[in-house]
């Protein structure tokens, strides 16, 4: 039953369909997720595990991390195991999680539904050596009417033996600037 619970969390985690939230008030950001409670009380022998679809969350690790944001963004903590970068306009537009390190991770497996993958690189930053795709995502499902694609970031931050941090990033378009602000926020990253 835990098993499935991480499952339908990560597919509905990863499945591209990003909503945008303009709920600030106060300074306070209401987040656009689910709380996944039951998922800190799994087992957490798949350490060092091959097979990518036994990611467990690891909320611990995501507390230890420092992410540095563009002037005037928030970062939403309301969940423990999601934290959303949220813009100076208050929309969500990107996520970061993570989960216990496995030495056979594989960041395409998390690449969401109706998207393709148009650049795969590695990157060095300060934290640790970075896996970054770029994927070509459509604007909306084809029920919606929405045409056309926007790019996503995708990244992976491995930690041996610790943890795998997770970060997602799109401004709905296709814009050069944008990779490279994720990428900034990709250098900021220090543990405490």
């Amino acid at each position: 039953m835990k098993r499935c619970l991480i499952i339908l969390f990560l597919i509905l985690l990863f499945s591209g369909c990003q909503s945008k939230s303009n709920d600030i008030d106060d300074n306070t950001v209401k987040s656009t997720m689910s709380h996944q409670s039951s998922i800190n009380n799994v087992n957490r022998s798949i350490e060092n595990s091959s097979n990518t679809s036994e990611m467990i969350n690891n909320p611990d690790s995501l507390l230890l991390l420092n992410i540095v944001l563009p002037v005037n963004w928030k970062l939403d903590k309301s969940e423990k195991v999601v934290y959303s970068f949220i813009d100076e306009k208050g929309n969500n537009v990107g996520t970061i999680n993570a989960i216990y390190y496995m030495d056979k991770f594989d960041l395409l497996s998390q690449k969401p539904n109706h998207s393709s993958v148009t650049n795969d690189e590695y990157i060095n930053i300060p934290l640790a050596k970075c896996r970054l795709i770029t994927l070509d995502s459509d604007n909306g499902t084809a029920s919606s009417g929405i045409i056309g694609t926007h790019d996503t970031y995708y990244a992976s931050v491995p930690i041996k033996g610790k943890a795998i941090f997770i970060l997602n990033f799109t401004r709905n378009n296709k814009n050069a600037e944008t990779k490279n602000q994720f990428i900034e926020v990709l250098k900021n990253l220090s543990l405490k």
